[in-house]
């Protein structure tokens, strides 16, 4: 009985997560929002008007290539980031090295709308309002990935490192030697979190970014459906489904490198 209960708990979470995705892709082929309310939909309501217009009416693939030069170099740069910073609080003895980890865990519970306004304010004394500057740099480090590279760093076998030092190598040449290597499950999935998060990353890129060539995808969408008066929803389903093709490419691709990596490090959801 308790093994049916599982089952039947499992299939009901499944099935709420799957309704809105499935929702959005029927929503994505409707001509009309009108027709949305309507059940069954009224015949010819369907096709792939709202494709034809996120594909023809911008310049969907310049903020695709926006997203992925955005997306792309913060995850590459907190892969080096975050795993360095892990590395240092959990195999080095420093002095405070306790006190940045637990500070770290900090910035792990404080909400990123918070940091806007100061983030926002700092852009615009440096003249970077409008380009890629504003859209990478304020996210080159992660504390998440930060906690997640210290997790796995903390039952990284000791025995390699001192095998290592035997053999001549200093600390960064352990570092990117032995232990970054070693560290592929982990950095794969730090690699899908971070791509996730700041691909569809909106609040900030609309608040930075006022010029049509520099929206990311989420921006664009946005800009591209919503008016003072009206909000086009299903040419925005569209547009989201389109986003979503990059994300779940590479998730599938990295699926079982992503699982392992969160069963090393330690995250439990």
């Amino acid at each position: 009985m308790s093994k049916v209960i599982q089952y039947f708990i499992a299939i009901f979470l499944v099935f709420m997560t799957i309704v809105p995705f499935a929702w959005a892709i029927y929503a994505s082929f409707v001509a009309h929002d009108v027709a949305l309310n309507v059940v069954p939909v009224p015949k010819g309501a369907l096709g792939l008007e709202n494709y034809r217009f996120m594909l023809t009416q911008g310049s969907i693939g310049h903020w695709y290539l926006n997203s992925i030069v955005v997306t792309g170099s913060i995850t590459l740069a907190n892969l080096l980031v975050n795993s360095m910073a892990g590395y240092a609080l959990a195999r080095t003895k420093m002095p405070g090295g306790r006190v940045m980890f637990f500070i770290t865990l900090g910035l792990m519970m404080v909400p990123a709308q918070v940091l806007y306004i100061p983030v926002y304010i700092i852009v615009i004394h440096l003249g970077w309002m409008n380009s890629y500057w504003a859209l990478i740099v304020p996210f080159l480090a992660n504390p998440f990935g930060i906690f997640l590279m210290h997790q796995f760093f903390k039952v990284f076998p000791r025995e390699l490192e001192e095998a290592a030092v035997v053999d001549g190598l200093s600390t960064p040449g352990i570092f990117f030697r032995i232990a970054l290597p070693l560290a592929g499950p982990a950095m794969i999935a730090q690699a899908i979190f971070l791509f996730v998060w700041n691909w569809n990353n909106f609040p900030f890129p609309s608040i930075v970014e006022a010029s049509p060539n520099m929206y990311t995808l989420p921006v664009a969408i946005y800009q591209m459906t919503h008016t003072t008066y009206s909000n086009e929803i299903a040419k925005s389903m569209a547009g989201i489904v389109l986003s979503m093709i990059p994300v779940i490419i590479i998730y599938f691709i990295l699926q079982r490198r992503f699982v392992e990596g969160i069963s090393q490090t330690g995250i439990k959801g």
